[in-house]
């Protein structure tokens, strides 16, 4: 069918308008287009929503697109026109059903593409492919994780099997697939090609998901005919297309190691293993930094998702580039390199509480490590840092794991009666003291205690004279009958002071 006549068609069922003909052709096919592709059949008409066309966006010679098309990219389309339907499916069904091929295939076909663009999960659609086809369809990325499988799904070998089931691949598979890829001289590009795999007995049909000239995994159909037909061989790309969005789901990171990375971590925060994150991150040949540490930073108060995508997460690069980060949950989570005692450079850390106190942002840190399969424990350890911040009224921006410990500690106790009775009695006679004569004998021994027992320092703190913290002192040991010259009350008390300020938090916060 002539393109212009196909565009007639379309123009009288009141689908498309601005059609524009500059080179008619013979169309014979149709295809969802992507805003990387470049590799085009000229008898193949695409379509593509106009807000995916960039300013180094290839167009192939027929094209209908959704929405209105850039000005400054009107004068590269050579045949095409604008979609007036609400969606692209409804017109790619209208198109696939002028164009010759079974009646069966047509509808598969078209239903398939019209699940693709409507966002059906893709584990629907592979599944629906196995009734129609009868083959097996899985994908995976480079770092061996499982992105998606048709079910059923079942080869005669049980490292297949193994992986499918756990959602990541058995190194031993993965060096296979490797090898396989470095002796087989495969055409290049994002075409399927065919492959016997002795192993499984099976014929694999395989599609590369590719990114930027780099390769990210595979999608294969697997099969015990030598011959794929042409259904099967027309939709996988398709489907490796839908994979690798799931594999760039965060848009702002386009090199091979920073994807690899990044999704790692998130499926590690999401509940992967240690084990999975460990091995993921050999296989993909990944290389982390020596030493760790998990900082988990958001807003002192509310802010919408994407404040943290697109506001918060460029202007941090800045200041720590090269670092893996990525939203969450209304928070930015990042891993950031240190030296073997756990710090960041001194101008770097300066930079960065300089730029939280500006935008006003809290951050919880975690212990220093070093092995990726730590990263979610101390993930986790970031996180409670953070939370516990908010309970005890600490000074902040940046808030770490370990000043936390003893609260943590005392947060597995339920026995509210034995807490308080592990605090001095001093500290509940003080409390009652200065409420009845309106005194700050309470707050004085607090810092007293804070200082290690240095009336200077006491002074400093409460910006009082010496003399005064002197008689405050001695008022304090005569109404609590203690020596405060005793240093070995000094542990005794800090323990009692956090014992107290842990206390009121469970109060004020209901926990």
């Amino acid at each position: 069918m002539k393109f212009s006549a196909l565009a007639e068609i379309l123009e009288k069922a009141g689908l498309v308008t601005d059609v524009r003909i500059s080179e008619d052709c013979e169309i014979t096919d149709l295809n969802l287009m992507d805003r990387e592709d470049r590799d085009f059949s000229s008898g193949t008409v695409y379509f593509i929503d106009s807000a995916q066309i960039g300013p180094a966006t290839a167009f192939p010679k027929c094209l209908f697109y959704l929405h209105d098309i850039p000005e400054n990219r009107a004068g590269d389309l050579i045949n095409g026109g604008r979609i007036t339907a609400p969606s692209i499916a409804a017109v790619f069904r209208h198109v696939k059903a002028q164009l010759d091929s079974a009646p069966q295939a047509q509808e598969q076909y078209a239903n398939l593409m019209a699940k693709l663009v409507a966002g059906v999960e893709l584990k629907t659609i592979l599944s629906e492919a196995f009734s129609y086809t009868g083959n097996l369809f899985v994908a995976l990325d480079m770092s061996g994780k499982i992105l998606e499988h048709s079910t059923p799904f079942y080869v005669d070998y049980p490292l297949w099997m193994n992986s499918v089931q756990q959602g990541f691949c058995d190194e031993v598979l993965m060096n296979y697939i490797e090898s396989r890829r470095k002796n087989l001289r495969a055409p290049q590009g994002e075409a399927p090609f065919a492959l016997y795999c002795r192993k499984i007995d099976m014929h694999i049909l395989v599609a590369r998901i590719i990114h930027e000239n780099e390769l990210l995994g595979y999608f294969f159909a697997l099969s015990k005919n030598p011959t794929f037909d042409n259904y099967t061989k027309r939709v996988l790309p398709l489907f490796a297309q839908r994979a690798k969005e799931g594999i760039l789901r965060l848009k702002h990171i386009n090199s091979y190691s920073a994807i690899m990375q990044t999704n790692i971590l998130l499926d590690a925060v999401a509940g992967a293993s240690p084990a999975e994150t460990r091995l993921r991150a050999k296989i993909s040949g990944l290389k982390f930094q020596r030493y760790m540490r998990v900082m988990v930073i958001r807003a002192s108060y509310s802010k919408d998702p994407d404040f943290y995508s697109q506001v918060l997460l460029p202007e941090l690069t800045e200041i720590l580039p090269n670092q893996p980060c990525f939203p969450w949950q209304s928070s930015l989570i990042y891993l950031v390199g240190t030296d073997a005692n756990g710090s960041v450079a001194p101008e770097q850390h300066e930079a960065v509480t300089g730029f939280m106190e500006k935008r006003h942002l809290l951050a919880g840190v975690s212990n220093m490590f070093s092995a990726i399969s730590e990263f979610a424990e101390h993930f986790e350890q970031a996180r409670t840092a953070l939370s516990f911040s908010n309970r005890t009224s600490s000074p902040g921006p940046l808030f770490y794991y370990l000043d936390y410990a003893l609260f943590m500690i005392l947060d597995r106790i339920d026995d509210e009666k034995f807490l308080d009775n592990c605090c001095h009695p001093a500290l509940a006679r003080l409390v009652n003291y200065d409420e009845k004569k309106g005194t700050e004998l309470f707050n004085t021994l607090r810092a007293y205690t804070e200082v290690g027992f240095s009336k200077t320092r006491t002074a400093q703190e409460l910006f009082i004279h010496r003399n005064t913290i002197n008689y405050r002192i001695q008022q304090i040991e005569e109404l609590c009958g203690i020596d405060l010259s005793n240093e070995k009350l000094l542990f005794p008390l800090q323990l009692s002071f956090n014992l107290y300020a842990y206390r009121q938090s469970r109060v004020i916060t209901g926990n």
